[in-house]
């Protein structure tokens, strides 16, 4: 019966050769031949705990035999005994020092409990019993926690020659070709492991974070879902799907994924920072918010995540709470830079400008070389009148070194400096420069028919009883301080958040064709739903008075809401041109309306001007003229005309429309009426291109 259950475990037919093995054991319980060997099949069939007791039994009965302790030291090892496992291999010892194996195991064992120190002693006095490929293999796993993948991949090549059917050495050669950047060779050894041994975890979780590495999403994901309900490997699993969810745009699947890491690591750093990325991409502000502030409730230390809801606290414009989210980090780390600056940063963008003065003083004794403090100071120095004081700080600034903006935030406060000592040649240099680059976007504004007006008359129709009224005006008229009033009155919506992209709707001129005499009835019932749509995505009323800034305006669309909207109205916020361009030079306007190429800008005002004074001066759709400076010193009485207009009893300036009357640090936000003349000289030649 014996040889026969020998024979079949030979074979691979665990399941006979255990019955085999008990049916000897019933004919001799002390056989330890048959102990051992039904111990073997147990360990290959997942009974641990039963293998171990056999063997133990076996080795009982033959306590001079080394390899029984092996096998038990090895079983022990599985069962997470590690104390016990290393007892069996000292005992191995104890029969036959030169058991090179037992020196590898005991070698792994200290490995495992933290001590590569001994671990080394181990391996090196098993390589001078025998060249042992598992000893070679843990050579080569501590040079790799050593960060020597160059001493590992010497150790675990050797150690695969000779063992080059062993799954783990394969992988932790691959392990060693991923570190030294040798990603050809990486990808070939975890294959190998897995050919070796299919399925096997490691060097599964291996290839496929290697493949996400390599931008390889599609291929990776098979390894990660095999991952899934395996103990120890549902973390690696989740947050590589993660990954590859996220690499490829699947933003809502990789937070879920994220989601269920952190669900069984709650402290994973990474996945919860991967989690706000990928809400960030969703536009899920709301979302990260709220995990910030669960993650800063549980743990209040991270400094990290309050770093990261001061500056999400800073984007959403709740600028008070991301100062109290800085002063906490400061209060903590006094001589931290990053939080010293940005409280700085933060109170004077809050408009406290002498606090944030005060601690970019104290935070400059940090940083010295720090440009954002430089800039709060200089801008400080600036509304002290200090000019000379100010000009000589902001020299020790090098444009060369400091991020874009930055360079541009210099560059423009040099021109105002030089504004001041009356240097407008120079001035106009410094304000160019700094709008260098910066994106432009705007329409051609082709030369107006000549009988326009006399298309509007053409077009006709019922009014629209929910036809907007359209804000428009020129880059450095004032418009934008007017729809910031208006969007403070009860009594009107404003839309001040299509400003900047593409409104794909009619009042864009590559959604619409701006020449057309006619319309048809169902092109119109089409722009005006389009219209509306957005309208609805906002929750707004439909039939309260809607003002729609139109910054991008052209004369044509008049023609277009005759068509669509009639019953539209407009507002047209105007001033002298030459000072519209001066302030558009000198202080900017909106993100896609950078100055970046003058003469072009020059033309464009000038074609313009023409089109807002053909809006100004028609007498088809209903119109009203407002100079911004004067409604904004006077909302209530200066603005008595254009609240009539919409049909409000009066104007009153909260504080969104007064945040616009100065800039960042108490800097002014535009030039005093009749400044332009001061640059009747140094800009003449633009001056004379504009209409008077």
């Amino acid at each position: 019966m014996l040889r026969e259950a020998i024979e079949l475990h030979r074979q691979g037919r665990l399941e006979e050769a255990e019955t085999a093995y008990r049916a000897a054991l019933q004919g001799n319980p002390n056989d330890g031949e048959a102990l051992r060997g039904l111990g073997a099949v147990r360990r290959m069939r997942g009974d641990l705990a039963e293998s171990a007791a056999l063997i133990s039994r076996a080795h009982v009965l033959a306590p001079e035999q080394p390899k029984l302790l092996m096998m038990l030291g090895a079983v022990q090892f599985e069962l997470g005994n590690p104390d016990a496992s290393r007892d069996a291999y000292e005992r191995v010892l104890a029969l036959d020092p030169n058991t090179a194996g037992a020196h590898t195991a005991l070698g792994h064992i200290a490995m495992m409990q933290g001590n590569p120190t001994l671990a080394e002693q181990y391996f090196r006095t098993a390589m001078r019993v025998s060249e042992d490929p598992q000893a070679l293999a843990g050579l080569g796993t501590l040079a790799l926690d050593r960060d020597d993948p160059e001493t590992a991949i010497k150790y675990l090549t050797r150690a695969s020659d000779l063992a080059p059917k062993d799954a783990g050495i394969a992988y932790a050669l691959g392990r060693g070709f991923a570190k030294r950047g040798m990603i050809a060779f990486a990808e070939q050894a975890f294959r190998n492991a897995l050919r070796l041994r299919p399925g096997q975890p490691n060097a599964t979780s291996a290839l496929g974070q290697l493949l996400v590495q390599e931008k390889r999403p599609g291929e990776a994901e098979p390894y990660f879902r095999s991952l899934r309900g395996k103990r120890g490997f549902d973390l690696g699993a989740e947050l590589g799907m993660g990954d590859v969810a996220r690499q490829q745009e699947r933003f809502a699947e990789a937070v879920e994924s994220y989601k269920r890491a952190l669900a069984i690591k709650p402290d994973h750093a990474l996945a919860f920072e991967t989690l706000i990325a990928c809400l960030g991409k969703l536009g899920r502000g709301s979302d990260i918010m709220q995990l910030l502030n669960q993650r800063l409730g549980e743990h209040p230390d991270q400094d990290r995540w309050r770093v990261s809801r001061a500056r999400l606290l800073e984007a959403g414009g709740r600028i008070g709470e991301a100062i109290a989210d800085w002063k906490w980090l400061h209060d903590k780390h006094p001589q931290n830079r990053e939080a010293a600056t940005e409280l700085a940063r933060a109170h004077e963008f809050n408009g406290d400008l002498d606090l944030a003065a005060s601690l970019a003083e104290s935070a400059a004794r940090l940083a010295p070389q720090d440009a954002q403090l430089a800039l709060i100071r200089v801008r400080a120095l600036m509304r002290a009148g200090e000019n000379e004081r100010a000009r000589e700080l902001l020299s020790t600034i090098s444009l060369s070194k400091v991020e874009e903006n930055l360079s541009r935030n210099c560059m423009n406060l040099y021109g105002h400096l030089h504004d001041r000592s009356g240097q407008m040649v120079e001035a106009c240099d410094y304000f160019r420069e700094a709008q260098n680059a910066l994106p432009l976007v705007l329409p051609s504004l082709d030369p107006l028919p000549e009988d326009f007006e006399a298309q509007l008359h053409k077009v006709g129709g019922e009014n629209w009883t929910q036809a907007p009224i359209l804000l428009v005006g020129a880059p450095g008229s004032g418009v934008e301080r007017i729809a910031a009033l208006l969007a403070e009155q009860a009594g009107v919506n404003v839309l001040r958040d299509r400003v900047q992209g593409v409104r794909n709707d009619c009042f864009d001129g590559a959604a619409v064709d701006l020449s057309v005499d006619s319309m048809p009835e169902a092109d119109v019932a089409m722009h005006r739903e389009t219209y509306q749509a957005s309208l609805r995505a906002r929750g707004l009323d439909l039939d309260k008075p809607l003002v729609d800034w139109i910054p991008r305006f052209d004369a044509r669309f008049l023609l277009v809401a005759r068509h669509v909207m009639p019953g539209a109205r407009i507002i047209i916020v105007d001033t002298d041109p030459r000072a519209a361009m001066l302030n558009w030079l000198a202080f900017g306007w909106l993100p896609f309306a950078g100055m970046s190429d003058f003469d072009n800008c020059v033309d464009w005002l000038a074609r313009a001007t023409g089109h807002l004074r053909f809006a100004a001066s028609q007498k088809v759709v209903p119109s009203i003229v407002v100079d911004a400076d004067k409604v904004m010193a006077d909302p209530a009485h200066a603005g008595a005309d254009l609240a009539r207009f919409l049909g409000l009893e009066t104007l009153k300036a909260g504080p969104l429309s007064k945040s616009f009357e100065s800039g960042l640090g108490g800097m002014p936000a535009r030039f005093a009426k009749n400044h332009w003349q001061a640059y009747a000289e140094a800009l003449a030649e633009p001056f004379a291109k504009l209409p008077g």
